[in-house]
């Protein structure tokens, strides 16, 4: 360290140096300052404490450092800026994984106690109680979550904005590494084959032609034909069926509080999809039905999928489907199961990967096919004969 020596004009010795902090971590610029004293030592003393401040504050000198009694409140300061980024599903699953799992596990830890091998020894315990938990209709018990990896990145997240802000100096989270998940059960995807969904279909024709039938006639062949999500229905308005071109435009999505989300699920899931005559000739005869029970005078622009105007509730949905099929000696294939059966078809009737993709609104083509290649079990066996044949024409 270069001290030089200065006389003032009162004739009095002052020592100063110039100190090089280092790169400031928000601007990225070189940060020196100086620092002076009445003695080489008393200088050389100032400007460590100098260094020694630069980086207690984060390596940064745009921001006073911000102090947090415990990891609780820097998460819970952290969670207020994440949530003005993602969409509704997103904010509830992170604010999940903190109250179930984080949060108990670290939030009164002062930072400086927070080390990886704390953070280590919580992920194995996640690990394990994942890997051991019982598994009933494919969920583990409560508290026993297999996404340990999720919330390991969000820890991460966490501690990343507590170095950004000064409150610690490096991220022990990054030096922790999550257990291998134990494959324990195949995940079936429920569907109906074309035995069953010719059952479904000649069940929804022998419904009593009541508003309520008629209603989720219209809706379980929407979902056939189309593959939407079944947020992605309940959030249709008639605006977004264009019957005389054929089509369904998909811009949002309907959340489990029935409140509408302006965007679906991913950007791949804004799409328009082409109907057939059959589900617009439904949906036709639905939107006469709704009209003439419409108790609400004026609506300019109804929910599709409605009673006077309010949207239907996923959970009632998923319960009257059960009675449905239950009714109907089906297999209980959930909502979902209707986006797995147009897939299905789609896929043993020779249609283009690529187009399946663009229905059902994936953003990779790679997610369509690895869920939903292996129910092409007709194709297989085509695969198999066609290969035999190419052998007898050699």
């Amino acid at each position: 360290m270069n001290i030089k020596e200065y006389i003032k004009k009162d004739g009095t010795k002052v020592y100063r140096t110039n100190v090089y902090l280092g790169v400031d971590s928000l601007t990225g610029k070189q940060v020196r300052t100086s620092v002076s004293a009445n003695s080489r030592k008393m200088c050389d003393i100032k400007a460590r404490q100098a260094i020694n401040k630069f980086i207690n504050n984060g390596s940064t000198i745009a921001r006073e450092k911000v102090v947090f009694d415990n990891f609780e409140s820097l998460a819970l300061s952290w969670f207020e800026s994440y949530k003005l980024t993602v969409k509704a599903n997103s904010i509830r699953s992170v604010k999940n994984y903190l109250k179930v799992y984080i949060l108990p596990a670290i939030g009164t830890y002062v930072l400086p106690k927070i080390t990886p091998m704390l953070l280590q020894s919580i992920v194995n315990d996640w690990s394990k109680n994942a890997n051991t938990s019982e598994i009933t209709s494919g969920k583990r018990e409560k508290g026993k979550g297999k996404n340990y990896k999720i919330m390991l990145n969000i820890i991460k997240r966490i501690l990343d904005y507590g170095v950004q802000l000064g409150a610690i100096n490096d991220n022990p989270a990054i030096k922790v590494f999550p257990p291998k998940l134990k494959v324990r059960t195949v995940s079936k995807i429920k569907y109906f084959d074309d035995k069953e969904l010719k059952m479904f279909l000649e069940y929804l024709e022998s419904l009593e032609p009541s508003i309520e039938n008629q209603l989720h006639n219209a809706l379980y062949r929407l979902l056939l034909a189309t593959g939407l999500r079944i947020g992605e229905a309940l959030a249709l308005n008639w605006s977004d069926i264009d019957f005389s071109e054929k089509l369904v435009n998909v811009t949002k999505t309907t959340l489990q509080s029935r409140e509408v989300q302006d965007s679906p699920k991913t950007k791949g899931s804004n799409r328009i999809i082409s109907l057939d005559n059959t589900t617009l000739q439904i949906l036709a005869n639905w939107r006469k039905f709704q009209n003439n029970h419409n108790k609400v005078i004026g609506l300019s622009d109804s929910v599709v999928f409605s009673y006077d105007g309010q949207r239907l509730i996923y959970e009632s949905e998923r319960a009257r489907l059960s009675s449905h099929l239950e009714s109907a000696r089906l297999p209980n294939i959930g909502l979902h199961g209707f986006r797995h059966t147009h897939a299905s078809l789609l896929m043993n009737n020779d249609v283009n990967p690529k187009e399946i993709q663009e229905r059902l609104g994936h953003s990779k083509i790679t997610t369509t096919l690895d869920t939903y290649s292996h129910l092409a079990k007709d194709k297989k066996k085509e695969t198999a004969e066609k290969f035999s044949n190419i052998l007898k024409a050699l």
